[in-house]
């Protein structure tokens, strides 16, 4: 019988799209087999569970998050990845990257402004120049 934390836990881990086998990793004192009647017995489909994890994964990756961050996190290799979301969600990595550093950029332009922006403000750890400093 699953304790109420532990059915929390399962459900958090089907939010996120986790495999049966992977949560029951993750939750403890829990088997595969709990995990997968639990979700029959909420019936949620399997598909449901794969198409989620897709949509995270997407989320993840347009975040900036990188594949080998996300490979570990739901205990596949990067090339299953790379594989899943091309043919189920024909996402290109390597558009998806252009796109991640595109939104970078334009971030980066955003935070500096029109202004001068002061040393500190942007997280640089040099001082300012001081007058005796200059070269004669």
């Amino acid at each position: 019988m699953l304790r109420t934390d532990q059915k929390a836990a399962i459900r958090q881990g089907f939010d996120m799209g986790f495999s049966d086998t992977r949560i029951a990793r993750s939750v403890p004192d829990v088997n595969h087999m709990q995990v997968y009647n639990y979700r029959h017995k909420l019936q949620i489909p399997t598909n449901a569970i794969v198409n989620r994890r897709y949509d995270i994964w997407t989320e993840l990756i347009y975040k900036g998050v990188s594949i080998g961050q996300i490979a570990r996190m739901y205990d596949v290799t990067e090339k299953s990845i790379k594989v899943l979301l091309w043919k189920n969600r024909d996402i290109s990595l390597v558009e998806a990257k252009a796109k991640v550093m595109k939104l970078r950029e334009e971030n980066q332009l955003l935070e500096l402004g029109d202004g001068i922006p002061c040393l500190g403000d942007l997280g640089l750890p040099f001082s300012p120049i001081a007058p005796e400093d200059k070269a004669a």
